[in-house]
């Protein structure tokens, strides 16, 4: 799949943000991302998207990361609707 594929799919269908972020963890990664992160996955989306990338979340695994952390490391770029050269956007 691929990022391509994803922004595709986001840009060009009604899919639904869980289905394509499913699609996402588990096709674009490997191994595949377990589902038990997708509620920690969707939060990191949601506050990057409100400018407040630096918020701490706890995942699953006990680990807590900031949402901006969780947007690079599961590579969600694509699921984000800022404009990336707004400056502060992270």
């Amino acid at each position: 799949m691929g990022r391509n594929f994803i922004e595709d799919i986001l840009e060009s269908t009604d899919t639904d943000l869980d289905t394509a972020l499913d699609w996402h963890l588990r096709g674009n990664h490997f191994p595949p991302i377990h589902e038990d992160f997708y509620p920690a996955a969707k939060l990191a989306i949601e506050l990057v998207n409100k400018r407040q990338g630096q918020t701490p979340i706890e995942l699953p695994n006990g680990l807590t990361r900031t949402a901006w952390q969780i947007v690079e490391g599961l590579h969600l770029e694509s699921f984000l609707a800022l404009d990336h050269d707004d400056e502060g956007w992270y």
